[in-house]
């Protein structure tokens, strides 16, 4: 089972483990292993959160209470991506057993 979850990252498993397959233009293929889809969506959600960080400017500047907070937000992305690639696992599974 092989899914490309964009033009970046590919969704792999074995018996034990899921693999991400990180696939960026000029540089080796880099593979990571995951015992469960939690800890694969937070990765991630992580890594992108940290090399959008890289590209942002920051502006310090008056912090408001309505405004979310960094971990808030990452969290609800990364609830939402692990979510998506359940999906993507659960609907592999029904057409399989077709």
């Amino acid at each position: 089972m092989k899914h490309n979850l964009n033009n970046r990252f590919t969704l792999s498993s074995d018996k034990c483990n899921w693999i991400l397959i990180d696939e960026q233009a000029g540089k080796k293929a880099k593979r990571s292993y995951f015992p469960n889809i939690k800890q694969l969506s937070r990765f991630i959600g992580e890594l992108v959160a940290k090399e959008s960080l890289d590209k942002a400017k920051v502006e310090l500047g008056d912090i408001r209470t309505i405004t979310p907070s960094y971990s808030s937000v990452i969290d609800k992305i990364v609830e939402r991506l692990e979510a998506y690639i359940d999906s993507i696992v659960q609907d592999g599974k029904s057409k399989h057993r077709k």
